[in-house]
């Protein structure tokens, strides 16, 4: 009986909510002048938290390396918590993965890197209408990322982001 009970609060909740979700898309620039492009999906689960998938990706290069490749994966739990009728503050929490790919020297050297570390972030949302809001956000990635022989202040670690989401 609780196997069936718990599913079905569970699939009642999101039912009973306003919103099921979220779809976003934004644009960050970094600590050192890198352009980043995140998307997400995000899924009111139980009790007002909702669970996002993240995925950031550059889009330049940064001017040290000839050739850079950095992807980000993130699970976050978010609690948006409203403070008027059309802003929302929503503290994150979770792990990201970073996966890493930088040639230095116009080829003459290589590095990858991957690692997966605890993560925590800020969004605050306006709400154009029911369907959409235009919000602003910080997400932090660590102290550094190591790679070898590479300078860890090159590296972009934080991502203050703006873009729009989409409620489903």
């Amino acid at each position: 009986m609780k196997k069936i009970l718990l599913p079905l609060a569970l699939f009642i909740s999101t039912l009973s909510a306003d919103i099921i979700g979220s779809l976003g898309l934004s644009y960050s620039k970094g600590e050192n002048s890198g352009n980043y492009m995140t998307g997400f999906g995000q899924f009111n689960a139980l009790a007002g938290i909702a669970l996002r998938f993240e995925y950031t990706k550059n889009i330049d290069e940064h001017k040290s390396f000839s050739k850079e490749n950095i992807s980000r994966y993130g699970f976050f739990a978010v609690y948006p918590i409203t403070i008027l009728p059309y802003i929302d503050i929503s503290p994150k929490a979770g792990f990201v993965k970073t996966d890493g790919d930088w040639t230095v020297l116009e080829g003459l050297k290589k590095f990858t890197s991957s690692k997966s570390k605890f993560s925590f972030g800020l969004d605050i949302d306006y709400y154009i209408n029911d369907q959409f809001s235009a919000f602003i956000g910080y997400t932090d990635y660590g102290k550094k990322l190591d790679v070898k022989d590479v300078k860890a202040k090159d590296l972009d670690r934080s991502n203050y982001m703006i873009g729009i989401k989409l409620h489903i």
